[in-house]
């Protein structure tokens, strides 16, 4: 319904803008003195880098559970509020432990959901540094206080949508839950995605993905600056291109990728997009900065155009709310182990060739996988199409009745 995105859809983006820009931050303030003024090593500020991401893993799924069990409104506020906290507060850090400590707790407050030039030529009597976390840490909790208040837990609690519109967000929501239309919860539901082998082939998929993604996210800054002789000003300033392009990358991949109700193809081509962009960093001679740069844009383009795209895939295929819920978290969870393995990849300034390696080998991985998966999917669908009512009724059964089935209902169809 055009009305509930356009409500909703702003305030949502925000929110995740402002999670990403609290997280990754850290890439920019690197080149704003951080590593100098805290007398750190590569090694220490890279643990600082990967830390975070234990944080998420860690408190992920107990975070989706409250959400999925209370006002999820209310949880989202203060999480926003206690990450945002956490990330002013990182102003007055004065050692790796204090860095590494804060950088934890982000990740755990983050675990429920770049224009750092400007702010670098603000001078004053803190550092570049500390003035990228104040200030981009400030609005999140101004934000958080505003979804305690505006931010609706349900359809059935949105003030913005009259009855017709509740009732036809309602309908609408429990169709898109798959065959298993259940709202209940049972900590079978929770145990019935553990035992599903497709949570765990996701998990490795959302695992490759984002050893590419974190890697390039907390490293561009770096990478860009590694490419010419350029000024922190001017490196700060050359991060922007990327992401501009990545912003239209991805809204044009969701737009088609919706159009065509397809997810596996779009990430392959994006997939080969990166892999392409890896391939110009590692061959192509260093004195053509163009080229390598036209490299860092396809790159960061493909790694985060993937991201939305491969979201989508596995939460189509997870029938039942419950188990949808339960999914997500456990995939993001483990998938996000990828970040802190991509924070560790890039330890050869300033050329970094032994991470962006690393990081197309690991995008070569995972389209492989989203090809194998896309054809055990077409094969499943296939049977089903082909069963008998009473072997339907035998296969409800198998999975321990309506309740535990979702997506392994026969008359679910898996999304390609």
């Amino acid at each position: 319904m055009r009305k509930l995105d356009l409500t909703l859809l702003p305030l949502l983006c925000i929110i995740y803008l402002l999670s990403y820009l609290d997280r990754s931050n850290i890439g920019n303030a690197k080149l704003g003195g951080l590593e100098t003024d805290l007398n750190m090593s590569h090694l220490e500020y890279q643990w600082a880098l990967s830390i975070f991401f234990f944080g998420y893993v860690i408190f992920e799924l107990p975070s989706n559970i409250v959400l999925r069990r209370w006002r999820a409104s209310k949880w989202i506020a203060i999480l926003m509020f206690c990450w945002g906290v956490v990330a002013v507060s990182m102003v007055g850090i004065q050692s790796f432990a204090g860095l590494a400590i804060c950088r934890f707790l982000l990740g755990a407050f983050e675990a429920g959901l770049f224009p750092a030039y400007g702010i670098s030529q603000i001078k004053g009597s803190l550092a570049e540094w500390q003035y990228i976390f104040l200030i981009e840490g400030l609005p999140t909790v101004v934000l958080a206080i505003l979804c305690w208040f505006f931010l609706p837990d349900s359809p059935e609690t949105a003030k913005f949508l009259n009855k017709n519109e509740r009732a036809y967000e309602i309908n609408r929501l429990a169709t898109d839950a798959g065959a298993a239309n259940d709202h209940s919860w049972s900590w079978a539901q929770v145990g019935s995605v553990f035992k599903d082998w497709k949570t765990y082939a996701y998990m490795v998929i959302y695992i490759t993905g984002t050893i590419a993604l974190q890697g390039v996210t907390l490293f561009l800054p770096s990478i860009v600056n590694g490419l010419g002789h350029w000024s922190t000003v001017k490196s700060q300033l050359m991060t922007v291109p990327p992401y501009a392009v990545a912003f239209f990358a991805t809204i044009f991949l969701c737009i088609s990728s919706d159009h065509f109700v397809e997810r596996s193809l779009h990430m392959v081509f994006v997939n080969l997009v990166t892999i392409c962009g890896f391939l110009l960093l590692i061959l192509v001679n260093d004195e053509l900065v163009g080229v390598h740069y036209f490299g860092a844009i396809l790159i960061t383009a493909g790694v985060y155009a993937n991201v939305s795209v491969k979201i989508a895939w596995f939460n189509n295929n997870f029938g039942g709310l419950t188990r949808r819920a339960v999914a997500s978290a456990a995939i993001v969870s483990v998938g996000t182990i990828g970040g802190a393995i991509g924070g560790q990849i890039y330890y050869d300034p300033p050329k970094y060739l032994g991470g962006n390696i690393i990081a197309v080998s690991c995008v070569g991985i995972q389209t492989v996988l989203v090809i194998l998966l896309r054809v055990i999917f077409t094969r499943e669908n296939r049977r089903r199409a082909n069963l008998t009512e009473e072997q339907k009724e035998k296969e409800v059964a198998r999975h321990g009745g309506i309740e535990l089935c979702g997506d392994r209902h026969p008359d679910f169809s898996y999304t390609l």
